[in-house]
């Protein structure tokens, strides 16, 4: 496993190429010395008095044209031309997935404060930043992360678990600035050295469908296999070597604190921030298992699971302010609310989708809003104080395909992220409305108004089949990505 770390230095979007004739313009033709006239021979010949002979012009009254005056000539009535035919243009702006095709597109480095790219060996299915002893709210810089994620390999004893330190994360914004290094103003924020990312693999039997770090203890992580077993992990050893040595050797050997063996492989994994250890995963065949951690770092796992859904549980939170309460999705389309206390039947019940709802996000600001996301690219906002209702009280249907993640910004409670199948990673900001002046003045000044829900404020490209979205958790609008092709870490310049 050999990632490496490159810096954005392309521009986003549609790129319009124009093949332009780079022959010589023929303003007359091309002289040699054996092709010279004979008024030309004669021409400069002297007499006996010694004068010199010189022909009258018959055009000497009217302005002579050098052959680059011509050239300009041309180019002036080619750019008049332009003109005109850009006058005649229609405005356009360019909406993702809009016309169905495929478009090459390059980043715009002006909208990022930082964008950095992760190439693996292995895709990632999932990717968690590491909580670290750095400081909070953390916003000089370079900055520097911890992240653990786990691979899709070709064969199940391939897969691994990589933990991260990415260093030297520099801001990236003028990089696309010829005379960036004299009008910069960011000082040693904006040194333009090159990233750099060490890694130590664990071994890991079987896909990483999921994997989360424990808020408390963040050297805590726990995974769930593709060969349905669930277990945690013990990652301080590879963390504090990443952080003391330049070159680390590149494979730890280590065997999971604990193992559970579902009936069935899942994806659903969260832990509890209310009580250090608490952890619920579930599995495809809809149940869902409770964990308590014991003496001596162990965890006992309730061998009598939640029941109630009807089919695979995809995703699940935990409540951010009750210990003893929970949240679930599933692709029989309905969201639950559970009591911690009880196993059969969930305390509320939404359907949330005509279709597999496949993430959840619960806001830990505002811990009465969850979020949704289905598998027809709609997420939707749900207030649990009428989730009885069945009405959410925000859909948005902007990807085109699944929503695959989805995460409430943990420092800006309107703000949420969501990814999808379509390669799109969005940032929605709900405090925003739609501003009906502001489009009554485009649409004077003749340019058109796209239809953009208002909330939405950034749409991240450039990665294929995106499967997670995570923000950082000490960086404030800090951002990972984990995609079949590899891994960003951005900053946008509005979050």
């Amino acid at each position: 496993f050999q990632p490496t770390l490159s810096q954005g230095t392309s521009r986003m979007g549609k790129k319009n190429r124009m093949e332009e004739d780079s022959s010589p313009a023929a303003a007359g033709g091309s002289k040699g010395k054996k092709g010279r006239s004979s008024l030309e021979q004669v021409e400069g010949m002297k007499t006996e008095d010694g004068e010199v002979l010189q022909f009258e012009d018959p055009f000497s009254d009217e302005e002579e044209i050098e052959e680059g005056d011509l050239e300009m000539m041309d180019e002036d009535e080619e750019d008049e031309e332009e003109e005109a035919m850009n006058e005649n243009k229609k405005y356009q702006v360019y909406v993702p997935g809009q016309d169905g095709k495929e478009v090459e597109l390059e980043v715009d480095n002006s909208a990022y404060e930082m964008l950095h790219r992760l190439n693996v060996e292995w895709p990632m299915l999932s990717f968690d930043f590491v909580g670290d002893n750095l400081g909070q709210q953390r916003t000089k810089f370079p900055l520097s992360c911890f992240a653990v994620g786990g691979t899709e390999a070709d064969k199940d004893a391939n897969n691994k678990l990589v933990v991260m330190h990415m260093r030297q994360l520099h801001r990236t914004k003028h990089d696309d600035d010829e005379d960036s290094d004299d009008d910069s103003d960011g000082g040693e924020d904006d040194l333009d050295d090159d990233p750099e990312l060490r890694h130590i693999s664990v071994a890991h039997m079987g896909s990483v469908n999921r994997v989360r770090s424990m808020p408390q203890q963040s050297t805590i992580v726990a995974s769930m296999s593709g060969t349905a077993k669930a277990h945690i992990w013990d990652i301080s050893i590879p963390l504090r070597t990443l952080e003391s040595q330049a070159s680390p050797a590149p494979t730890h050997a280590a065997e999971p604190l604990h193992t559970f063996q579902h009936k069935e492989e899942g994806f659903a994994v969260d832990w509890s921030t209310m009580e250090a250890g608490r952890l619920a995963t579930g599995d495809v065949k809809g149940h869902i298992y409770k964990w308590l951690p014991t003496d001596g770092a162990k965890w006992e796992v309730d061998s009598s699971p939640y029941l109630g859904h009807t089919s695979s549980v995809e995703d699940i939170q935990w409540s951010p302010t009750e210990t003893e309460v929970f949240s679930s999705c599933s692709a029989d389309q309905t969201v639950r609310i559970w009591d911690a206390r009880k196993k059969k039947g969930s305390a509320l019940a939404v359907t949330a989708s005509d279709c597999d709802v496949n993430v959840i996000s619960w806001n830990t600001k505002v811990p009465y809003l969850l979020a949704s996301g289905d598998d027809k690219g709609v997420f939707k906002v749900w207030d649990l104080r009428s989730l009885q209702s069945g009405e959410p009280v925000a859909t948005f249907s902007w990807h085109t395909k699944q929503i695959t993640s989805i995460q409430w910004n943990p420092d800006q409670p309107s703000m949420i992220a969501a990814a999808g199948a379509d390669n799109q990673v969005t940032l929605w900001d709900l405090s925003l409305e739609r501003d009906a002046e502001a489009e009554a003045q485009l649409a004077a000044e003749g340019m058109p108004v796209p239809e953009i829900p208002p909330q939405l404020i950034f749409i991240h490209q450039g990665q294929k089949d995106v499967k997670e979205v995570r923000w950082h958790p000490q960086c404030p609008g800090v951002l990972g990505s984990t995609a079949s092709d590899g891994v960003h870490v951005f900053k946008p310049i509005n979050t």
